[in-house]
């Protein structure tokens, strides 16, 4: 199954910069995130150029439009928007750039493109995405975040009116179960990094304990040594979040067995419903079927007789 995804972060003052650097690749290196390939960087294109730093463009569509602030005001709405990666990976370039276009109108439509700040298609990482910041000012010229993404239900509206949009050009894309269905936590992406680094740094270790003779064992389990402490940082991580990871992995297991379940309920209802409608239209053709049978003047009989009947019931 494939999906459009469409993710929200607010971002106050202060937590601004660092998506700035982020996403507009202004870092030398990413230790944090090793699936950035900056060899590859020349290829991340933008959609909306920000001319400028995220906190001067975001200042001035504020002071703009007169909105008050305060110290924790969400002053930017970061949104990430891609696709499953078996459906995005396939698209040719040009294919994928139009995916990206249609995904940023949606938005576009509903928060006005003088409000976005920068909309940037990261290419080198290992799934094509988006990253479309925006000034979150409302209609009738207030900054609030909350009144554009609204509560949790509204939130959930947002990705039913997104993917009904994006189901229109790419019919494959389904929806995916919301969250106050499977009730499941989202995984941090953090933790997504640390499971891949866990995952080389095993391999790693392996490696380095392989073929350990008497000649080289010191080195050997020196290297091991050296890349086991790069990796308890993240070992850690994972037996912190653990629990969070075993909810979510049971609920949408759940999830699933649960659609399943109400899927092939609707398929036996709707076969028994096609069943009945089936009976009663044979028994409707043989009725007609016995009336037409009839002699014209008992026909005309049966039917004022009928009438009668009708009105007086109908009283």
């Amino acid at each position: 199954m494939s999906y459009a995804i469409m993710r929200f972060q607010k971002c106050a003052a202060g937590g601004v910069p660092a998506r700035n650097r982020h996403n507009e690749r202004l870092k030398s290196e990413y230790k944090s995130n090793p699936k950035i390939d900056l060899n590859r960087s020349h290829m991340n294109y933008y959609l909306v150029e920000p001319n400028g730093k995220y906190k001067q463009r975001y200042t001035e569509m504020i002071e703009k439009a007169g909105c008050r602030t305060r110290a924790n005001s969400v002053v930017m709405v970061e949104t990430m928007l891609t696709a499953s990666p078996e459906f995005i990976s396939k698209l040719n370039p040009a294919e994928q750039r139009q995916y990206f276009e249609r995904a940023a109108a949606f938005l576009y439509d509903r928060i006005g493109k003088e409000h976005v700040i920068s909309a940037i298609v990261h290419m080198d990482e290992t799934t094509p995405h988006m990253h479309l910041c925006l000034c979150p000012i409302t209609k009738d010229g207030r900054l609030s975040a909350k009144d554009i993404l609204g509560n949790r239900a509204r939130m959930s509206e947002w990705q039913d009116d997104f993917y009904e949009y994006m189901h229109g050009f790419y019919p494959e894309l389904e929806r995916g179960l919301p969250s106050a269905i499977t009730h499941r936590k989202h995984i941090p992406p953090y933790l997504f990094r640390a499971m891949d680094n866990a995952s080389k740094s095993y391999d790693a270790i392996m490696k380095a304990l392989s073929d350990v003779n008497v000649f080289n064992a010191g080195k050997k389990r020196d290297e091991a040594v050296r890349v086991l402490g790069q990796l308890m940082p993240d070992l850690y991580k994972l037996q912190a979040q653990s629990r969070l990871i075993d909810e979510q992995a049971k609920a949408l297991r759940e999830a699933i067995r649960e659609k399943d379940a109400l899927l092939e309920e609707q398929d036996t209802e709707l076969f028994a419903l096609g069943c009945s409608i089936d009976a009663l239209q044979a028994e409707k053709d043989r009725a007609v079927a016995l009336i037409e049978m009839l002699p014209p003047d008992i026909r005309c009989k049966l039917e004022q007789r009928t009438k009668k009947g009708v009105k007086s019931y109908e009283r």
